[in-house]
C-alpha cells in the first residue's frame, strides 16, 4: 500500500454555552484533520446488497488506526461522506465504508 491519498476527518467540538442567550442551541464547531489513506474501490455486490438497505455504499478506504478516532463524517476528493461502518483490517488499519452524507441526518 502506498499511503498517497487524503482524506479529511471531520468531528463536531462542542460549544461551551450549549445555548445562545436567547434560549436556542447553538450549532457545533466543526474540527477537520487531513490523513494519508488508502482509496478502494467498491465491488458490485457489495454496492447492489447496499442498494436493498437503502444505504448505497459510494467509497471505501483505510487509513492508520492512530489517525481515526471515530469521526463520522470524512470529506474525500472534494465531497462529504457519511462513515456508515468500520473494520478492523489488522492492529493499524481500519476500513472505513462510506455512503452519502445525507444519511447521517436521519440517524443511520
Amino acid at each position: 500500500m502506498d499511503w498517497i491519498d487524503e482524506i479529511t476527518l471531520i468531528s463536531e467540538v462542542s460549544e461551551k454555552d450549549r445555548v445562545n442567550k436567547n434560549g436556542f442551541a447553538t450549532k457545533p464547531k466543526e474540527s477537520t484533520r487531513t490523513v494519508f489513506c488508502n482509496k478502494k474501490s467498491v465491488g458490485y455486490s457489495e454496492y447492489f446488497k447496499s442498494q436493498q438497505t437503502g444505504k448505497v455504499v459510494e467509497r471505501k478506504c483505510d487509513v492508520h488506526k492512530a489517525d481515526y478516532e471515530g469521526e463520522d463524517t470524512v470529506e474525500l476528493g472534494g465531497k462529504a461522506y457519511f462513515v456508515l461502518k468500520t473494520y478492523d483490517i489488522d492492529d493499524d488499519t481500519v476500513e472505513l465504508t462510506l455512503t452519502d452524507l445525507r444519511y447521517k441526518e436521519r440517524g443511520a
